[in-house]
C-alpha cells in the first residue's frame, strides 16, 4: 500500500504477485494513521477512535477508545500493531500495540489493558507460536504473558542484550530492529546504516534469536542464508517471511525493507532489497511504487499487506 495524503478517499496497491498498481476507495480511512497485520488495518483517528479495517471487502470491526489509563501521547505515538489471529478467521483475537515506552493490547469487546514495562524502549512487536513477543533497543527479547481470563500481562526476558563484545560497532550502526517468524524460527533483523555517510540502510544481520533455554548465544545464531524465503520488514506493518519460487516476482534469500515511519517532503524514501547472497542493495523501485511526494506531509509510509480475505 502505497502513501495517502491525509485529504485522499483513495488508496493506490502495487501487488508484487501481479506486478501491477491499482487504486481502491478507502473513504472510511480518510485523515486516520494506518498499520497493518494480517491483512487488516489498524486506523487511529485524531480523537483516538480505533478500528480494524479489511481494504479489500472494507469489513468493519470497532476497538475501544484510548482508555482512561493509557495517556492520549502513547496513541499517538504507536508505532506497531499486530493481531495474533486474523478476525477474518474468528473471533477469538488479541490486538497489541506498541510505542516506544509502552505496550497495550485489548480482546474484542473489551478495553485496552496496559502492560507493565522493565525496558524503556521497545522498538518492535510480532507473534510467534501463540505469544506476543517485544525487542528493545539493545536486542533484548521478551515474551508478553498474557494471562487466561485475566486482564494482565507481565514481560519475560527470553534472549539478552547484544553484548559489547563483539557486537558493539555492530550495535552503534544499527538503525532499525526487527522481529519476523521465517520458516519455524524467530528471527531477529537489524537494518544498519553509516549515519556520517547518509541515514539510508546500508545493511542487515540475521539472527535466530537465542532463547536463554537452548543455552545459545547471539554469536552462535547468525543466519548466513535464508533458503528459498524472503523478508519483508516494514515499520509500519507486521514484518512477514513469504517462499518464493520459480514464478515468484521477489526474490529468494532476500530482505526486502521499507524502514521510513512517514513520508515528508525532504526525506528519501529508504527502501531497497537486501541480498543475503552478497550483501548488495538494489533500489529498483519504479516511480509507480516509490513515487515522488509534493505534499508537506502523508499520514503514513508504505505497508505490506498479506492478501486476507
Amino acid at each position: 500500500m502505497l502513501p495517502k495524503k491525509k485529504s485522499a478517499t483513495t488508496c493506490k496497491f502495487h501487488s508484487l504477485t501481479k506486478g501491477k498498481l491499482c487504486e481502491l476507495d478507502l473513504s472510511e480511512i480518510e485523515g486516520k494513521m494506518c498499520l497493518s497485520s494480517l491483512g487488516w488495518l489498524l486506523t487511529v483517528s485524531k480523537d483516538l477512535k480505533f478500528s480494524l479495517i479489511h481494504p479489500l471487502n472494507h469489513a468493519r470491526i470497532e476497538l475501544p477508545d484510548g482508555h482512561p489509563n493509557l495517556p492520549p501521547a502513547f496513541f499517538e505515538a504507536i508505532r506497531k500493531f499486530v493481531l495474533s489471529s486474523s478476525p477474518s478467521w474468528t473471533s477469538n483475537y488479541i490486538v497489541m500495540v506498541h510505542g516506544f515506552s509502552s505496550l497495550a493490547f485489548c480482546r474484542p469487546g473489551e478495553n485496552w489493558i496496559k502492560v507493565n514495562l522493565s525496558t524503556p524502549i521497545l522498538v518492535d512487536l510480532t507473534y510467534y507460536k501463540g505469544q506476543f513477543y517485544v525487542v528493545d533497543l539493545d536486542g533484548c527479547v521478551s515474551v508478553c504473558e498474557i494471562e487466561d481470563g485475566a486482564n494482565q500481562a507481565k514481560l519475560r526476558v527470553v534472549a539478552p542484550n547484544f553484548p559489547k563484545e563483539p557486537f558493539g560497532p555492530m550495535m552503534k550502526s544499527r538503525k532499525l530492529i526487527y522481529l519476523v517468524e521465517s520458516a519455524g524460527a524467530l528471527l531477529l533483523v537489524l537494518c544498519l546504516s553509516n549515519p556520517k555517510i547518509c541515514d539510508s540502510t546500508t545493511g542487515c544481520k540475521v539472527f535466530k534469536v537465542p532463547f536463554s533455554t537452548n543455552g545459545n548465544s547471539w554469536a552462535d545464531m547468525e543466519v548466513k542464508n535464508l533458503g528459498n524465503r524472503s523478508l519483508f520488514l516494514c515499520t509500519n506493518s507486521s514484518s512477514i517471511s513469504v517462499e518464493a519460487s520459480e514464478n515468484s516476482r521477489w526474490k529468494a534469500n532476500c530482505i526486502y525493507f521499507m524502514n521510513n515511519k512517514h513520508v515528508y517532503l525532504r526525506v528519501d524514501m529508504d527502501m531497497g532489497i537486501f541480498s543475503m547472497d552478497d550483501g548488495q542493495i538494489e533500489r529498483p523501485f519504479d516511480k509507480s511504487y516509490n513515487v515522488c511526494y509534493k505534499g508537506r506531509h502523508f499520514e503514513t509510509s508504505h505497508l505490506w499487506i498479506e492478501p486476507s480475505f
